[in-house]
């Protein structure tokens, strides 16, 4: 989306609130916007490290720092610590707490006097608080991401945890403070708008770089890839796969491997030599080019999925859950094979392997899909057209006050 708005002509002043700063990453990002600002968020709190002895023995610190900080980030992903229950306080006031601190308030209200922004955009309804501190003539714009209040039933029923599941009254009243509503896929949007009538909903997915036909030439025959990180959804999906079709596949197509990309690996790792496990990689095109199937083993979530995106934007024979291709609409034959049991998921991937016929074929569609609904131009269309009303209602309310000036001179 950054980069959409830049190629667009907007001037982004983004405002980032993490607990580590990389240097990397916001190289990048102060190339493709006009300003980046970071702060700590509200849920840090200093560490044993930070302290007047870390100041005078910077060495020392720096060398015990660069490796608590896995450690640290895998505990901060799996323990909030600020999130702890109290007899006083509700759900939706520690999730505030959580996320909206004093510090982040003011820097945020001193940038907004600073830059007097025609738009500003809450990612996740959490930050929608932030909207007092601007005018009201500023548009207010959150873009959701995910809707918090189907988390009860798409992945606490699952018998996953997360902290951020929330009521559809809580959610309401985060959305009601926005003027408008950025959906992440259809069917999402649709829920929305029945949350929030008084509100406008727009649909804005996910726009990727589409590969061009000849990107699968390469493919290893009964080459299976799964790319994912190691949040629970996709470490309970990539176990029952594991579990439930893994050995009938290795039975059938007996030359299968399975290459498994990214920290999902070291949560799902089993003693099987036709198994490749990969951490990060610098180059995920090598990685999908390979790749025969893609998988979306993720049978829980909400929002879009990047992972069957990712796999569709490449061409790949895409099988995944229901849940995994939510929202994904399509006229036609289906640009993907979608299952609703584990068996259907095991055979569909034999088929594939076994059918090059039927692979060319969902791979043709894949990219025909994927060159029509991520495109950035077609899913910002609408942001597109909220931010041009937007710039257009604040030009005529500075002529208008400018011409005020004017007649009383």
């Amino acid at each position: 989306m950054l980069k959409w708005m830049k190629n667009a002509g907007y001037s982004v002043v983004l405002v980032i609130a993490d607990e580590f700063k990389n240097r990397e990453a916001m190289r990048e990002l102060r190339r493709i916007t006009f300003a980046v600002h970071w702060t700590k968020p509200a849920y840090w709190r200093p560490t044993p490290f930070r302290t007047r002895l870390g100041k005078r023995f910077p060495g020392l610190r720096a060398l015990l720092w660069d490796s608590a900080k896995p450690f640290l980030r895998k505990l901060r992903t799996t323990v909030p610590r600020s999130l702890t229950a109290t007899a006083t306080q509700s759900r939706g006031e520690e999730i505030h707490e959580y996320f909206i601190s004093d510090k982040l308030t003011r820097t945020v209200a001193k940038l907004a006097r600073r830059y007097r922004p025609t738009a500003v955009i809450a990612e996740y309804m959490f930050a929608t608080p932030l909207f007092a501190v601007f005018p009201s003539e500023t548009l207010k714009i959150v873009d959701t991401i995910d809707v918090f209040s189907l988390k009860e039933h798409q992945v606490l029923s699952f018998g996953i945890t997360d902290f951020l599941a929330s009521s559809e009254e809580d959610e309401r009243r985060y959305l009601m403070k926005a003027d408008v509503i950025v959906a992440i896929q259809s069917r999402e949007a649709e829920l929305l708008r029945g949350l929030v009538p008084e509100r406008r909903v727009i649909l804005a997915g996910v726009d990727f770089d589409v590969v061009g036909d000849e990107f699968n030439a390469g493919s290893i025959p009964d080459r299976i890839t799964v790319v994912a990180s190691d949040n629970p959804l996709n470490v309970h999906g990539l176990s029952g796969f594991l579990a439930e079709c893994w050995p009938a596949i290795k039975q059938a197509r007996p030359t299968a491997t399975l290459h498994i990309v990214g920290l999902v690996g070291k949560m799902c790792r089993v003693e099987d030599p036709s198994i490749i496990y990969s951490g990060w990689v610098s180059d995920l095109d090598a990685v999908y080019r390979e790749a025969s199937v893609v998988l979306n083993p993720a049978m829980a979530g909400t929002g879009l999925k990047i992972k069957s995106v990712e796999a569709l934007a490449h061409g790949k024979p895409l099988v995944a859950w229901s849940n995994g291709v939510d929202g994904l609409k399509y006229d036609g034959q289906a640009p993907f094979i979608e299952c609703s049991s584990w068996t259907a998921y095991r055979d569909a991937i034999v088929r594939l392997l076994a059918s090059e016929p039927e692979r060319t074929a969902l791979s043709k569609r894949a990219l025909a899909y994927a060159r029509r609904e991520f495109d950035a131009d077609s899913v910002y269309a609408d942001l597109r057209k909220c931010l041009g009303s937007a710039k257009h209602v604040n030009v005529e309310r500075e002529a208008i006050g400018q011409r005020e000036l004017t007649s009383r001179a």
